[in-house]
């Protein structure tokens, strides 16, 4: 049985945070801002954010306001530097956040490495400013249809490819169970590290690749390489295998966000594909010697 190392305090955060990025689908905006100033509130009061952290977000949604009104060259600086400057933030390499931890080197199997699970309170307040400033999630059935109807085909191919090189590679094995941390990584993964990455790398980096990128020949295919690529590289500590791993998943999930144009297609296939993960082979990954 896992320990979660998070107290009473942590929870209320943790609550607060997915809370706020589920009301982005469900409530009106209005409710979704206050709970994101309910979450900076909580982040500053109990020290995970301090007072130039908040500087940076003020910063991002600036720059993210500026930018959906620039035009021509200036659009295109500005895009870049946002991406850069995000980029930097999703790797922890700007301080002025404290992330905390939920569990340490819990063992999911006998034959996988330890595994801890953090809240990146960096990346997920980064991350739910995009969120809040994206303007197409699906409100309707309809939508939802859309975004799902695309999943199946790029699902089995991902699992394919990506498990089975991993497989190949030694990576991991079969390892069928249900573990005991399941009933907090399900909305620990997808809200904290499916819906913030796919709002960064798809939401926004692919997207407007693929704007700047569609007047030309296969550009829109360039931008789902070069979002992919970005993707990979985020995933350096986990040395050459993963970064190899995550890139050929970030392709399929960039593939289906270009074929649904819909943010909820590559967060589902994202998500169910570390759900695989998970129940059926080794997690994270298997442990050598």
């Amino acid at each position: 049985m896992a320990t979660s190392l998070m107290g009473n305090v942590q929870l209320l955060f943790f609550c607060t945070l997915t809370m706020t990025i589920v009301s982005c689908w469900i409530a009106p905006r209005w409710i979704s801002y206050l709970g994101y100033a309910l979450s900076c509130g909580l982040a500053y009061w109990y020290q995970y954010a301090e007072g130039f952290g908040f500087i940076y977000l003020l910063l991002i949604a600036l720059m993210l306001s500026t930018y959906y009104r620039a035009k021509s060259l200036s659009k295109g600086v500005l895009g870049v530097s946002l991406a850069v400057f995000i980029f930097a933030i999703y790797l922890h390499f700007i301080p002025g956040f404290h992330n905390f931890m939920i569990v340490d080197k819990f063992q999911v199997s006998p034959n996988s490495t330890p595994y801890s699970s953090y809240v990146n309170v960096d990346k997920v307040m980064v991350g739910s400013i995009l969120l809040l400033f994206y303007s197409s999630l699906n409100r309707s059935f309809k939508e939802w249809k859309i975004s799902l109807r695309v999943l199946p085909l790029p699902l089995l191919v991902v699992c394919a490819l990506l498990l089975g090189t991993a497989f190949a590679m030694h990576y991991i094995r079969i390892d069928l169970k249900l573990p005991s941390i399941l009933w907090w990584w399900i909305p620990t993964n997808l809200l904290l590290v499916c819906v913030m990455e796919e709002v960064f790398y798809r939401g926004f980096i692919q997207k407007e690749l693929i704007k700047a990128f569609s007047p030309y020949k296969g550009g829109k295919w360039l931008a789902v390489v070069l979002a992919a690529v970005i993707f990979g590289a985020s995933h350096y500590t986990g040395g050459i295998p993963y970064i190899l791993l995550s890139t050929l998943a970030g392709g399929v999930y960039g593939y289906v966000f270009m074929r649904s144009h819909r943010l909820e297609s590559s967060i589902v296939v994202h998500f169910l594909v570390n759900l695989i993960h998970i129940v059926a082979f080794s997690y994270p990954s298997l442990m050598r010697g």
